[in-house]
């Protein structure tokens, strides 16, 4: 199969960086590689990078790092999904940042951005008033701290080590129909084990419990909805699952650190 070549001639037209933020439903580049450095951060939603013939599932918080001569692509299987993309050239990269990349660095793994970080990202982007300097600035920062978290953070469980009735369980879980009412009740019927059983293993490969779980995947969803939609905070808390606009509100906050009113006017206009 031929892998299309994707030049720093054609893309950071001279420039050491080049950062884009795009709401994708489909890839339009296929599989691909680079001669610069690469990496994507999952802002909103969810999406499967295939790096080297490994699929990677990426969430809210989740990047990969793409270096030079790897061959990956994107689908968009659940969705509208917001991505932070960063290409960064060789020459740039190979001075400033290569010495912190790992020894034995595996392009396939999957990483995740701290909370606190990943709040000041989304209020830099919200502010989208960065003059050219101050982009540049921002870039070194944010590519400093991706590559920083390559040497020093590990992941607890590697996907390979996770059971495939509970990777299955909670793929199926994105869908509407399952992670609506009576969401937890779905899901332990789908993973075929006891409540018991199920909160011991997301616990123990995912650190969360299946309701933890079940929210972060409704947030996702709720989180499109504000984007695109002008349905009512109370709507879209009920066709997401919540029981009340209340307890929407506090979940919402809980693991975005916004309301759901002020997300919508800070990062849709509205």
């Amino acid at each position: 199969m031929e892998i299309k070549t994707v030049r720093a001639s054609q893309f950071l037209n001279s420039e050491d960086f080049h950062m884009f933020i795009f709401d994708k439903v489909e890839s339009v580049s296929g599989l691909h590689q680079h001669d610069y450095y690469e990496f994507t951060i999952v802002l909103t939603g969810s999406c499967y990078q295939e790096i080297n013939g490994k699929r990677v599932l990426l969430e809210r918080g989740d990047f990969v790092f793409i270096p030079i001569g790897s061959h990956h692509q994107t689908f968009y299987e659940f969705g509208m999904t917001r991505i932070l993309n960063m290409g960064i050239s060789r020459s740039f990269f190979d001075e400033h940042y290569l010495y912190l990349l790992p020894f034995c660095f595996v392009a396939s793994q999957k990483y995740h951005i701290k909370k606190e970080f990943l709040t000041y990202l989304e209020s830099v982007i919200a502010s989208l008033d960065f003059r050219d300097n101050e982009f540049d600035e921002f870039n070194k920062l944010l590519t400093f701290y991706i590559v920083n978290r390559l040497q020093h953070y590990k992941e607890q469980v590697e996907d390979d080590d996770i059971p495939v009735w509970l990777r299955r369980t909670v793929k199926e879980m994105h869908d509407k129909a399952m992670f609506g009412e009576n969401a937890l009740e779905k899901m332990i019927a789908i993973s075929g084990k006891s409540q018991a059983y199920l909160t011991r293993s997301t616990q123990k490969y995912y650190n969360k419990t299946p309701v933890q779980i079940i929210n972060e995947i409704r947030i996702n969803f709720c989180k499109k909805q504000l984007e695109t939609t002008n349905f009512s905070v109370a709507d879209i808390a009920f066709d997401s699952g919540f029981s009340s606009p209340c307890i929407f509100i506090k979940t919402f906050k809980k693991l975005t650190s916004f309301t759901p009113g002020s997300y919508r006017k800070q990062f849709c206009g509205g």
